[in-house]
């Protein structure tokens, strides 16, 4: 009866100890499974983060740029309302010009929200690969789109002076029209000049031929036509003085034989009384 008591207690030891191995081996199972899960989670945040970072650097980049171009805006603004106060030729182009390119380069940087025309996912994927090709070529993002500006300003430009040129070659055809078409030719090398300050000095080409030789044909062009003009002139002047002085002898010729048959009637008038 002893020895059946010690076997089963034995026994029921024995099963104790199973059911705490077993239920240590399901929390450890437990506890490996929580700290993959941690791992995976901690992974998949840091992934996260450096996903988040890279838009973040990606925006503080287009803020740059769009407060770049803020600044362009206000700029162009400002010297549209001082050239309406003072009311200059050549300052208004630079500063329409400006303004225009000012609009461009903000409708290109968030065009979603100007006109709503493009895709912003389109326009990203653009953006992103500029970027890496400017980064391949190592050329700052800033410089280029300040270049894209100057060339911006610069295109509205050459739309001045080519309608001004375009105009000039009409009056060329025009008598009356000398001291307009020096005006045009001032503002159009004035334009010139600022056109200059944007494209670094490139070459102005109408067609095949430079600006400024299609300039000095016209001016040639002008002054011979000043010159044909004053000789016109000068002859209708002189013809119509010598036909004056022809007029004049004649009206004097004209009174001599008159008082002369006076004078011959009267000394006839005498002898036939005498």
């Amino acid at each position: 009866m002893v020895h059946y008591k010690s076997a089963t207690l034995n026994v029921s030891q024995s099963t104790l100890v199973s059911q705490h191995e077993g239920a240590s081996d399901e929390t450890f199972v437990h506890l490996l499974r929580m700290i993959n899960k941690g791992t995976e989670t901690v992974t998949g945040l840091r992934k996260l983060l450096i996903t988040k970072a890279t838009e973040l650097d990606e925006l503080v980049q287009q803020l740059n740029l769009i407060n770049q171009v803020l600044n362009d805006v206000e700029y162009g603004t400002k010297q549209t309302e001082d050239v309406l106060k003072e009311m200059k030729l050549d300052k208004i182009s630079f500063a329409e010009a400006t303004l225009n390119s000012a609009f461009q380069s903000a409708y290109t940087l968030c065009p979603n929200h100007i006109l709503k025309d493009e895709d912003e996912r389109l326009n990203k994927l653009l953006i992103n690969k500029l970027k890496v090709k400017l980064k391949q070529l190592e050329i700052d993002p800033t410089c280029y789109f300040h270049t894209f500006v100057n060339l911006e300003i610069a295109k509205t430009i050459s739309l001045c002076i080519k309608s001004d040129y375009k105009r000039r070659n009409a009056l060329m055809k025009n008598k009356n029209a000398k001291e307009q078409i020096k005006q045009l030719g001032d503002k159009i090398r004035e334009e010139f000049n600022i056109w200059k300050m944007y494209t670094r000095g490139a070459p102005f080409l109408i067609g095949d031929e430079h600006l400024i030789d299609l300039l000095e044909i016209q001016d040639q062009q002008n002054i011979k036509k000043k010159k044909k003009n004053e000789a016109v002139l000068y002859t209708m002047h002189t013809s119509s003085s010598i036909a004056k002085l022809n007029t004049a002898e004649t009206n004097s010729l004209f009174k001599l034989r008159k008082l002369l048959i006076k004078g011959n009637s009267s000394w006839f008038k005498m002898n036939k009384i005498t």
